[in-house]
């Protein structure tokens, strides 16, 4: 009869470390992620200027607005500017009324006009 010798081998995989990165290596990839990041503020900066409209004021006015920062009562121009453009505009909602009154009716108006020109054809 013949002996058999039982032996258990355990197998270890070994793995190699992965070099340190050099500082060159660093920086360029933090560079990557800053170029990356200012490249999306870019793209929101750029959707949000479709909003934007600039108007020239006088010394007087800019004074003015200056009032209300330092008193405490907005916190920057933009603030103030669209309050009181908002408000202007609140103001006189009785002419955009009016205004919307008229552009409702010239629109039916057109579109009359198209009918009479059609059935002309």
């Amino acid at each position: 009869m013949s002996e058999e010798n039982v032996v258990d081998v355990e197998v270890v995989e070994t793995v190699e470390a992965e070099p340190e990165p050099s500082p060159f290596d660093v920086v360029i990839d933090e560079a990557a992620k800053l170029f990356e990041s200012l490249g999306k503020a870019i793209v929101a900066t750029a959707q949000d200027v479709t909003n934007l409209i600039v108007v020239p004021v006088d010394k007087q006015t800019r004074e003015k607005i200056d009032m209300l920062i330092e008193t405490g009562a907005a916190t920057n121009r933009r603030e103030v500017v669209v309050s009181m453009l908002k408000e202007g505009l609140q103001d006189r909602e009785d002419v955009f009324a009016k205004i919307e009154r008229t552009r409702d009716q010239i629109a039916a108006l057109k579109q009359q006009l198209r009918a009479v020109a059609g059935g002309q054809s």
